[in-house]
């Protein structure tokens, strides 16, 4: 019995009440839209990423989890004409498996989340000149803590200083935290953010089983911004939902 309370208590303040928030309303001319996706070793289908991607019309693309050749067939789907700007490539075997798209010109912070910082791979940080204001962008993957606890905690430290270290522009994180709400480590983090926009939490995995996805570990988070809202969206050949969220700018 006590066994079930506490996996029951783990699993409920993750579960989503449905696949979309939504909170307010804004003029779209008005609004920064991230798509971020966690695409399963770039094994995510192609057509169907590229669909959503052109659906959502996002301002901000995060993939986790990419590959160059994943961006190739993206590319040639017409899912990356207006995300002219992007951070660094990644390498098979390189230091990095993140990739922030932007619609707007950005400049890249080199080694301000490298691997020395996470312990594993390096997150990108870009800062984006947008006709709305300046801000900054992370694209966030963080160490599994099934895999290594010390690891995992080590990055999500990385991400708390980091933001401790920002001061005036806004910021979004955005990306796959392998984190939820019950995790105190998580919550530390976000004691320094803005809140997410609902009391639950969107579930986005595991997202290949044929029941809905149970816990929340993926994650768009922002300090400076009001959320309009978010939602969850199914693409074919990942374990992750990906996250459309929508943003407007604080004056």
């Amino acid at each position: 019995m006590i066994v079930a309370v506490l996996l029951i208590a783990g699993v409920v303040p993750n579960l989503a009440m449905s696949s979309k928030q939504q909170t307010s309303a804004a003029d779209p001319a008005a609004m920064i839209t991230v798509f971020s996706f966690n695409a399963l070793k770039a094994g995510a289908d192609s057509k169907e990423l590229a669909t959503n991607i052109n659906t959502a019309n996002p301002d901000v693309l995060v993939l986790v989890e990419t590959s160059e050749s994943l961006h190739d067939r993206l590319r040639a789907q017409g899912a990356l004409v207006s995300l002219k700007y992007r951070s660094s490539q990644v390498t098979a075997g390189g230091e990095r498996d993140t990739v922030v798209f932007s619609r707007y010109p950005l400049e890249e912070r080199d080694a301000a989340l490298g691997p020395q910082a996470t312990d594993w791979y390096g997150m990108p940080v870009v800062d984006i000149a947008s006709p709305l204001g300046d801000f900054t962008v992370v694209g966030v993957h963080v160490y599994p803590p099934l895999g290594s606890a010390t690891r995992w905690g080590t990055g999500l430290d990385a991400l708390k200083q980091f933001l401790d270290q920002q001061t005036g522009k806004p910021v979004i994180l955005a990306g796959d935290y392998n984190s939820t709400r019950t995790h105190p480590q998580f919550r530390k983090l976000t004691s320094v953010i803005d809140e997410e926009p609902s009391l639950f939490p969107l579930s986005t995995w595991p997202a290949d089983r044929n029941v809905p996805a149970l816990v929340g570990i993926d994650h768009v988070l922002s300090r400076g911004f009001d959320s309009l809202g978010q939602e969850t969206l199914r693409i074919q050949g990942s374990d992750h939902l990906a996250i459309k969220a929508t943003f407007s700018q604080r004056p």
